[in-house]
Formats: C-alpha cells, structure tokens, sequence
C-alpha cells in the first residue's frame, strides 16, 4: 500500500496540473483580466468569446477536479499515518492543504461568476467573472504544480 500512494498521488497531481494549464493557456488573451477586469488591453469580443468556451465546459471540469482533489487529500492524509506525520510529509500536506483552502474559500464564488452570466450579457459582469476564474485557474496550477514538485523532491526524484 505505502508504495501506491506516491504515484497515485502524481497521477492525480499531474491530471490536475494538466486540467489547469490547459485552462490557463485557454485564457491567455484575457490574462490582463486578472490585474484590470476593465483593461482596455482586452477586446469585448475576446473577453465574450473566452468566457463562451468556459462556459461549456464550467459544468463538466468544477466537479471532475473536486473528486482529483478529495482523491488527493485522501491519499495525502493516508501518507501523513504511514510516515508517522514525518517533518517532510507535514510539509507537503501544509502546503497542499493552505493552497487549497484559499482556491476553496473562492470556488463557488468565482464559478458562478461565469456560470451565472451570460455570454453576451453585461461586459461588466462577464469580465469580472473572467477574471476571478482565470486566477482561480492560475491558483489551482500553482497549487498542482508546487505540491506535484514537493512530492516527486521528497520521493527522491522518483
């Protein structure tokens, strides 16, 4: 069992660093949302046009992560008995955990931000909802991303 949690781990880790950079680069032209959800560096139409694709999945992928993410804290707290909560493993767990609190304390939020809008609605809502989602997806990769990392330093490189 002890030799199933790390690349159980790795495989959730990296499935959803995957869903999120594949995310990220979806909402790269409207990246500028982020810092200045009325920038004019980001056109109406490509801010409706980004926020119509999110749309289509924003159904699909919320639930799809949350279960790779009790799936992953599951096998986190699995890890954290067997090394007898080793210094390494509080690490790895804290910063899994502190990152996800935050991108949870906001999901439903920054969710409904897009879901709840439409498209071709008000330019206002539809940016602010972009944006919020597209940071939330920016956090999430780095979440994925760190904890993905520390976990293959404290395997040794696997």
């Amino acid at each position: 069992m002890a030799t199933l949690v790390f690349p159980l781990m790795a495989g959730l880790l990296g499935f959803g660093t995957g869903i999120f950079a594949t995310l990220s680069l979806i909402e790269k032209p409207v990246w500028a949302l982020m810092r200045a959800p009325r920038t004019p560096r980001v056109s109406d139409a490509e801010a409706r046009a980004i926020h119509a694709i999110l749309k289509r999945v924003i159904h699909l992928l919320p639930p799809t992560m949350m279960v790779t993410m009790a799936g992953t804290s599951i096998l986190m707290g699995v890890y954290l008995v067997q090394t007898g909560f080793a210094p390494g493993a509080l690490g790895l767990a804290a910063v899994f955990f502190g990152q996800l609190a935050l991108i949870v304390a906001r999901l439903s939020r920054d969710i409904a931000g897009v879901a709840g809008a439409e498209s071709n609605g008000n330019i206002g809502t539809v940016r602010d909802g972009l944006a919020a989602l597209a940071l939330l997806h920016h956090r999430g990769l780095l979440m994925t991303a760190t904890t993905l990392i520390l976990l293959w330093l404290l395997a040794g490189g696997m």
